[in-house]
């Protein structure tokens, strides 16, 4: 795979960027987003796998994270307390590097606190998948306990994580009703948040629905114009 030789030089060391991704459910934004990170050294910030360390653990955000979920309405966790536990995250966190965000923000709310908070470039990218391979996707999809390693379409006889050993579970959130659930709510809700961004030329779209290795290479494609414009390079 291409490197994204994306080593920050003296100026770009005082204009530290933050990524954010956007993209429905099963939209690869997730995989997409840890493959960023990882490459460019920043912090991955996943939301929805913090959130549910705290449903394990049994904290007090754990037990309304739980409760959301199980009500099976594909609704979202409010405002406020997102953004509480966002914050406290946030705190416990090392600011000298940038993130890449996936999960948060989701509202209009959510993207204001975050451009206050952290006194970083952000850049947004916008994973587009249709509706239908989305929930094509999440009724195949598979989902380590443990490590949370996803796979989509495995062979009917694994049960097991190449990576841990852990089972393979099929999430409560990824049944057809659910997922048709969550992308109403999240159409939505995300459509200001688009046009916010764009508004602020920080929106860069991206096709999901190649396989991985092509929508990483776009990606790197997209954020090496970025910085190139930007005169990052």
């Amino acid at each position: 795979m291409n490197q994204l030789n994306l080593r920050p030089n003296r100026k770009f060391e005082f204009s530290m960027q933050s990524y954010i991704f956007l993209g429905p459910p099963a939209s690869g934004k997730g995989t997409q987003a840890k493959i960023l990170a990882e490459e460019l050294g920043l912090t991955y910030f996943g939301t929805g796998d913090l959130m549910r360390q705290e449903v394990k653990k049994r904290t007090h955000f754990g037990q309304i994270f739980q409760s959301v979920w199980t009500a099976g309405k594909g609704g979202l966790v409010d405002d406020e307390t997102v953004l509480q536990f966002v914050k406290n995250k946030l705190d416990e966190m090392d600011q000298s590097h940038g993130f890449v965000f996936d999960g948060f923000p989701r509202t209009l709310d959510q993207a204001k606190f975050l451009k206050k908070e952290l006194n970083q470039d952000i850049w947004v990218l916008n994973v587009k998948v249709s509706d239908e391979t989305i929930v094509e996707r999440s009724t195949t999809r598979r989902v380590c306990e443990n490590c949370e390693k996803i796979y989509f379409q495995p062979a009917p006889n694994k049960k097991r994580c190449d990576a841990c050993g852990g089972e393979l579970i099929h999430r409560i959130e990824d049944t057809p009703e659910i997922v048709q659930k969550r992308l109403d709510v999240y159409n939505r809700l995300t459509q200001p948040l688009i046009d916010y961004y764009n508004q602020e030329n920080r929106l860069i779209n991206i096709d999901g629905e190649p396989n991985i290795e092509e929508v990483t290479l776009e990606i790197i494609a997209k954020i090496n114009e970025q910085r190139k414009n930007k005169n990052y390079n």
